[in-house]
């Protein structure tokens, strides 16, 4: 198994040249960068060394399970999405936003904002996505290739009201950050997925329009790794485009 070169990971992130004062949500995959010399803490100090105070940082703390198990805690409850988004929650500087599905974990100075009420749709009105988009946010993956690296897509089929999606309610127990319960049942926007029929998302023909268009940086560390960077703004603003023209843009429909 090979190592990865640290320092030149670091020099790879300084080279994407991400504005100051930036905020950046970050989805990660570290097995393809190989064996990591003190692992997720190696990472994170990468990070800040490279992401100064005035960046604000994000990561997926998502939670797939409350289908199941109807119960999440904003304080206990473990993020489903790799070891660097568990390292981060954890850190005493963190704050989480509250959502059973798609909660994240936020530093720096864009964190009140973010965290300032709360949607009960994932990708709704007054959700941590609507304002990565105000914010004209960026969209880092390391070592995640497009779909699981960029989550933010689902805002424009929520926001477009996409006819292949509708929205089902969660009922479950959510306690905040003060162990307070919740009182409203959550919901998302799902794929319709009948008997006889199934709708899936072909995020494919998007990501080759992306590339055409110029609108995302993509390459391979060390020829192993992908890391992409993407503006949430202008990517979500010409996926909105695409959606328009063709409802069914990102989706295929499968017969049973």
């Amino acid at each position: 198994m090979f190592k990865c070169d640290i320092p030149a990971l670091e020099k790879a992130l300084i080279d994407l040249k991400i504005p100051k004062f930036s905020t950046i949500i970050i989805h990660s995959s570290l097995f393809r960068f190989g064996i990591i010399d003190g692992g997720v803490d190696t990472i994170y100090n990468l990070l800040k060394n490279v992401f100064d105070e005035t960046y604000t940082l994000l990561m997926p703390t998502y939670t797939f399970s409350f289908s199941k198990t109807r119960d999440w805690s904003c304080v206990n409850t473990k993020s489903e999405t790799g070891a660097l988004t568990e390292y981060m929650r954890l850190l005493p500087t963190q704050n989480r936003s509250i959502h059973p599905f798609h909660s994240v974990t936020i530093e720096g100075p864009q964190s009140d904002y973010l965290l300032n009420g709360f949607s009960d749709s994932s990708f709704g009105e007054n959700s941590v996505y609507e304002k990565l988009y105000k914010l004209g946010a960026y969209n880092l993956s390391l070592g995640s290739e497009f779909i699981g690296g960029a989550t933010f897509c689902h805002y424009a089929e929520e926001q477009l009201k996409v006819p292949y999606r509708f929205y089902k309610t969660f009922p479950g127990n959510v306690t905040d950050s003060y162990n307070k319960k919740v009182e409203i049942d959550f919901k998302m926007y799902v794929r319709i997925i009948e008997k006889n029929y199934y709708y899936d998302n072909n995020w494919e023909v998007f990501w080759q329009d992306l590339l055409k268009k110029g609108l995302v940086n993509y390459f391979k560390f060390n020829k192993k790794a992908p890391i992409f960077l993407m503006n949430i703004r202008d990517s979500h603003d010409f996926l909105v485009e695409k959606i328009q023209q063709d409802p069914y843009y990102v989706a295929t429909k499968t017969i049973i």
